[in-house]
């Protein structure tokens, strides 16, 4: 089934394989969410400006040629009913990750004149904008960006977090979240707005940035190494120094630490996995550690730190203590 998804991504199959490929999307969730990982992987290396639009209709026309647009169909388990046409549309829409995109399938399909890109959970992905900026967007999140960029500036939405290396240029690059609005000409920031977390993060690790905070009339110019906190709950807007490289380590895929301290460390694995780690401060600066992460999960990093330390492992709630 891999290699027909990948055959479909890449405008190969047959009309007897894209049938079966949807038939086989249509059995359930978890077949969904699979095709949707490989379609996330294969899309990220995909500049949208290089996709050929007459490529996309054609493979429209025969999937639905393929399925029978004229029938009906009922996806297991749910009581609604959708024309095979509406479902061949959704899924090749999806697939080709073009100027159009459907997230769910109502009674019709839902269609987007934007580029919708979401990371699939567990992974994050590397996108290309149509201006050449690149966009690293971490698990669980959404960025929304037209076909084209408009004369005036480059605008973008983001619900999540992503790392933005946006490349130099005359027309202003905006990112807009629900509380926020950061504009550029040319630099490289990292932006963290769940929508579950009332703190919304803006690190900038070169060039200059303007924020706008929603219900603000301050513009907060960012200078490398600023960052701009705000509680969406609290109204509350606060800026600080830091290490950039402590909020943008989830996006490398290799950690390299030789000897490191682990007070360090755990910065970057808090932001790799998204969890709090507590330790004493005297302890975490005494222990210095040598390891490499790629792919490990959480849990193998904390066997890793136990193994090449004098330190034990607890779990409290959200929390994860390191102790002696």
């Amino acid at each position: 089934m891999k290699e027909l998804i990948l055959r479909f991504l890449e405008g190969h199959a047959s009309e007897e394989e894209a049938s079966r490929l949807l038939a086989w999307l249509q059995e359930n969730e978890t077949n969904r969410i699979y095709f949707d990982e490989l379609n996330t992987a294969f899309q990220s290396s995909v500049t949208l400006n290089r996709v050929n639009h007459q490529m996309t209709d054609d493979a429209w026309k025969k999937l639905a040629t393929a399925t029978g647009a004229e029938k009906n169909t009922v996806r297991p388990g749910r009581s609604i009913t959708f024309t095979v046409l509406n479902i061949a549309a959704s899924v090749c829409l999806l697939i080709m990750a073009g100027a159009l995109l459907v997230y769910n399938l109502p009674h019709h399909a839902i269609v987007r004149h934007d580029t919708i890109v979401r990371t699939a959970s567990g992974n994050n992905t590397r996108v290309v904008l149509p201006d050449g900026s690149v966009v690293w967007l971490n698990l669980n999140s959404t960025l929304e960006y037209p076909a084209e960029f408009g004369s005036a500036s480059r605008d973008v939405v983001l619900k999540g977090e992503a790392f933005f290396d946006v490349r130099k240029g005359s027309k202003p690059f905006t990112v807009k979240t629900d509380d926020i609005l950061i504009r550029v000409k040319g630099t490289r920031f990292n932006v963290q707005a769940f929508k579950n977390d009332p703190t919304i993060k803006t690190t900038l690790e070169e060039g200059k940035v303007e924020l706008h905070v929603s219900g603000k009339n301050k513009i907060y110019s960012m200078a490398p190494g600023d960052q701009v906190v705000f509680n969406a709950e609290r109204k509350e807007v606060t800026m600080q120094r830091v290490d950039p490289s402590n909020f943008t380590a989830w996006k490398e895929d290799q950690l390299v630490f030789d000897n490191t301290p682990l007070n360090e460390i755990i910065s970057k694995l808090e932001n790799r996995f998204r969890v709090s780690i507590s330790i004493n401060e005297r302890l975490a600066k005494r222990e210095r550690i040598s390891m490499t992460i790629e792919n490990e999960n959480l849990d193998e990093v904390l066997d890793l730190i136990q193994l090449s330390s004098r330190l034990k492992v607890r779990r409290d709630k959200n929390t994860i203590v390191l102790f002696e």
